[in-house]
Formats: C-alpha cells, sequence, structure tokens
C-alpha cells in the first residue's frame, strides 16, 4: 500500500479550506489552507446538494419552508476510491465493469470535501419572496427557516420549488431545490428505507455494502403498489427517513422515483465521511426518533401511520413514538425480514399493552394488503 492510499485508509478526507484557532493548517506537506474570513459565495469547483424539505401552510396563509443544503467541493481521486473499497472490505477488480461504475458513482460524495461559508439568494418559483441563507457551516450544512407568502400555484400542487443562486457574473451558479407542501390535517406516513422499500440486507454486512454501492438498487415486493393505495386518500404525504447518510440521497432519490414510490421529504442523515459510514444502533436510534418528533412537532394537527422492518430497531422506536404520542399515530407496520410473526417475544414485549389494532406486521416476500393503515 502506499503512503497516499494509507493514509486514505485511516483517516476521512480533510477539508482544505477551514479556519482552525485563526491558523492555516497542513496536509501532507501541501501548501498551507486558505482561510475563510466572511460569508462568501461558491467557488466555480463547488457545489449544492438540497434536501426536499418541507413547507408548512401557516394561520395567516403563508409558508414556513424548511431548506436543508450541503455545501461541497467534488473530489475525484482514484487512488482514494479504491482506499475507500478496500476499507469496506470490497475487491474493484471482482466487480462486473457496470458494477465498478455504480460503486464509483455512488461513492462519489464520500471523499468531497464539506465548505464552509457558503450563502446563497433564493428565489421561490410563484412567489415574490427572496431570501439569503445563512453562511453553511463547517460540515457544510446550510439549514433555514422562512416564511413567506404562499405561491400563485395550483391548490393541488404538492411541491414548492425554488432556485438557490450564488456567485457574481460569470461565477454563478444556479441550483435547484424543492420542499413538500403538507396540508395541516391529514395523514403522514414516515417510512424507512433500508429493508423496507429496498431491499438493503442490513443485518448482513457484506450484502448490505455490495447492495448499496455496487448493485441496482432493488425495491421490496409490493411496497410500491402499497404505497401508492396509500397515496390515494387527499393530503397523504410521505417521508422517508434513514440512517443512511445524506450522499446516498441522490441515487436514492431516483430509486424512489424509479421504482415508482410516492414521493415525499427526505431525511438522511448528516453528511459524513466512509469511515463513520454506518452508524452505530444509537446513532440511527436518535436520528430517526429527532426527525419523528420534530415532524410530530411540525404538524400537530396531522395523523401519522410509522412504516419500518424488523431488521434493525424500528418496532422499538416506533413503540416508543407511539407511548409518547398516542394520539397522533394512527398505525404502525412493520415488513418482516427476520421470519417473525407478531407473536414473537420481540413484539410481545415492545407493544405491551397497546391495542393490537396498532400494529401490523407485512409479509417480506408478497405485497401487503393495504389494510388497518389508519384507525
Amino acid at each position: 500500500m502506499s503512503g497516499d492510499d494509507r493514509q486514505a485508509a485511516i483517516a476521512p478526507p480533510l477539508r482544505r479550506r477551514s479556519l482552525v484557532a485563526g491558523a492555516a493548517l497542513l496536509f501532507c506537506g501541501l501548501a498551507p489552507m486558505r482561510a475563510l474570513h466572511a460569508a462568501d459565495r461558491l467557488e466555480p469547483d463547488e457545489e449544492a446538494l438540497f434536501m426536499p424539505g418541507t413547507a408548512r401552510p401557516t394561520d395567516d396563509g403563508r409558508l414556513e419552508v424548511d431548506i436543508h443544503a450541503w455545501v461541497y467541493e467534488p473530489e475525484r481521486r482514484w487512488g482514494l476510491n479504491a482506499a475507500f473499497a478496500r476499507y469496506l472490505g470490497l475487491s474493484l477488480n471482482k466487480l462486473s465493469p457496470a458494477a465498478r461504475l455504480r460503486f464509483n458513482q455512488r461513492t462519489s460524495l464520500f471523499h468531497a470535501e464539506s465548505e464552509e461559508g457558503k450563502v446563497f439568494d433564493i428565489d421561490f418559483e410563484g412567489s415574490p419572496a427572496r431570501a439569503t441563507s445563512p453562511p453553511s457551516g463547517a460540515d457544510g450544512r446550510m439549514n433555514m427557516r422562512i416564511v413567506i407568502d404562499a405561491p400563485r400555484t395550483s391548490p393541488s400542487d404538492e411541491w414548492l420549488k425554488f432556485r438557490a443562486v450564488t456567485g457574481p457574473g460569470e461565477l454563478l451558479h444556479r441550483f435547484k431545490g424543492e420542499a413538500l407542501i403538507v396540508p395541516a390535517q391529514g395523514l403522514s406516513i414516515i417510512s424507512d428505507i433500508d429493508d423496507t422499500i429496498k431491499r438493503t440486507q442490513v443485518r448482513d454486512r457484506r450484502e448490505m455494502l455490495l447492495n448499496t454501492f455496487a448493485r441496482r438498487f432493488e425495491a421490496a415486493p409490493g411496497m410500491a403498489a402499497y404505497y401508492r393505495a396509500l397515496a390515494q386518500t387527499p393530503g397523504t404525504r410521505f417521508h422517508y427517513l434513514s440512517a443512511s447518510p445524506m450522499q446516498l440521497y441522490p441515487p436514492l432519490a431516483d430509486f424512489v422515483r424509479d421504482a415508482g414510490f410516492p414521493t415525499g421529504s427526505m431525511h438522511l442523515r448528516e453528511s459524513t465521511s466512509w469511515r463513520t459510514l454506518i452508524p452505530g444502533d444509537q446513532d440511527s436510534r436518535a436520528h430517526k426518533l429527532g426527525v419523528i418528533e420534530r415532524l410530530l412537532s411540525d404538524f400537530p394537527h396531522r395523523r401519522f401511520m410509522l412504516v419500518g422492518d424488523s431488521g434493525e430497531s424500528d418496532p422499538e422506536i416506533y413503540a416508543q413514538v407511539a407511548r409518547t404520542h398516542p394520539e397522533r399515530i394512527d398505525s404502525i407496520a412493520i415488513r418482516d425480514v427476520t421470519g417473525e410473526d407478531n407473536r414473537a417475544e420481540r413484539y410481545r414485549a415492545a407493544f405491551n399493552g397497546m391495542d393490537p389494532a396498532l400494529w401490523q406486521i407485512l409479509p417480506a416476500d408478497r405485497a401487503p394488503a393495504p389494510t388497518r393503515v389508519a384507525r
């Protein structure tokens, strides 16, 4: 292993542009890094990834919009990608050309560099509203919440589209984003992704990594049709929740669309390095509970259905939420990937004392029937 590969195998890529105690840092003997003194526009080689968030109607007829972005500089260092493969226990030479290309595409953002102190001007489609974002943080993340005049769109439109602009003159960058318009009342379906709507095999580390980075994403049998049936009720919205990191958003968004699932807001884990690709149980649990609590708080008059799988802790997490908010959770559905029925000890423990009509087990090998989805 070369010195560069050895360095890549033991440490995540470092950001070249950051301010640490007011002094420039050095990386592998390279030139000092540029310090950021104030909010700045994006450079020509920098990009922004906007996650689909939510927009909430306010009592005075406006919209409160959640906007989430990650600002980064792409890196195309194939030696680092090879080190990433070794770290994951995969041999690129043993993958087919198509699988190798897929691996390179899906891992590319894991060695991008987060960019700090970057700002955007944001225009909203159909609305005169215009806003300047707060600067991105050290992790490249920009989060903002803004109230705007409701856009001049059809009442049936589910999405508020916006454009983020940054950079002067010939350096002008334009990025597109959107937020799911969620009515004050209706059913919100919070759905896990891995092994709930997509076959991932999280319980088998090697299979999980191959299914995530080298193979075509495969939809769980019947789940797209099941969700489309649920979506027929007016006012129903979907919120996809996963402990997968933000870097996997582009292929996951393509999967949701191409597999025929209803579109929805996407709530992934913060951008991370490939060394922290697989979260610990507590990290995953904290992320999911945090997102669910935020959605419950943002939409206090909506009913919620929670859909997950038995591969990890979804039953226990959802049962905890239902105990904390018994009046808000209409139903819980768990896709069986562990060969357990509703008489299993874990379910008896998780849902002890709850109405049996509140929760159900969905089969893993065939399309579930869209029943008992809301009381």
